[in-house]
């Protein structure tokens, strides 16, 4: 680096990426690791079709995994990668929390209490979105991944995702920003039977159902009135929790 290039303008590395809930990077990696990898192998393993999509990435932690995850899974599974191919999508707005302004998330733990959560909060590092492009293109290839930057409220409706997701990595946190994804996977049944999502701010706001990601959920999936359901997978760290999609609308029933 010229000792003089200011430091905003410095390239950002994978080297530099951290994870916002734990400080141990190799706990965040073991926590992270397991449960990804199993949620692949269940995926894999059940023949589910459809893409891997990331709802907030913050400064690429996780994103840097699945990528990981998709190389691995493609170079080993070959007959799986043809038959199902995985393309990967990754929304963030790369620009922090928006504004809370509907009442569950103005006044939830997060926001209104420890203030985490608030306007522009957790806004990616200067340079993470070309690094994560660099890195994509390293990790996966020049094709095969989509970034798409700006609020969900925003990319959602300007470059919407139109194929099947198999596995949707929700960390985006806010109730309403889960509302808006969920509404956008469910409404337009984009989630195949089995199709796996990872809530990873489950347990924020102290676990209390009236909040964030537990309320988002029961909404969202209840607005479907019957044509989706989910149940528990498993669990990650103190905060994660993953869930299986079951199609119930028009999935094979044995009673019909």
């Amino acid at each position: 680096m010229n000792p003089t290039t200011p430091m905003s303008l410095t390239p950002r590395s994978a080297e530099q990426v951290e994870n916002a809930t734990y400080g141990d990077p190799g706990r965040a990696r073991e926590i992270y690791g397991e449960a990804f990898r199993l949620t692949f192998e269940y995926v894999y393993g059940s023949h589910i079709p459809g893409a891997v999509a990331e709802f907030g990435c913050f400064e690429g932690f996780s994103s840097l995994l699945l990528a990981d995850l998709i190389a691995e899974f493609r170079a080993e599974t070959e007959f799986y990668a043809k038959t199902f191919p995985r393309h990967f999508y990754v929304y963030d707005s790369f620009q922090g929390f928006p504004e809370s302004t509907n009442n569950v998330d103005s006044i939830s733990y997060e926001v209104a209490d420890s203030g985490y959560w608030r306007e522009h909060e957790d806004a990616a590092p200067p340079g993470t979105e070309e690094m994560l492009r660099a890195e994509f293109t390293h990790r996966i290839g020049e094709t095969g991944w989509t970034i798409v930057p700006g609020m969900f409220s925003d990319s959602l409706h300007t470059t919407p995702l139109t194929e099947d997701v198999a596995i949707a990595n929700l960390d985006c946190d806010l109730y309403s920003s889960t509302v808006e994804v969920l509404d956008h996977l469910l409404g337009d049944r984009l989630l195949p039977d089995g199709a796996v999502l990872l809530m990873d701010d489950y347990n924020c706001n102290r676990a209390n159902p009236r909040f964030g990601m537990r309320r988002a959920m029961r909404e969202c999936f209840a607005r479907t009135d019957g044509f989706y359901d989910y149940s528990e997978f498993l669990r990650y760290g103190w905060h994660g929790r993953a869930f299986f999609v079951h199609r119930l609308g028009d999935s094979p029933d044995p009673d019909a």
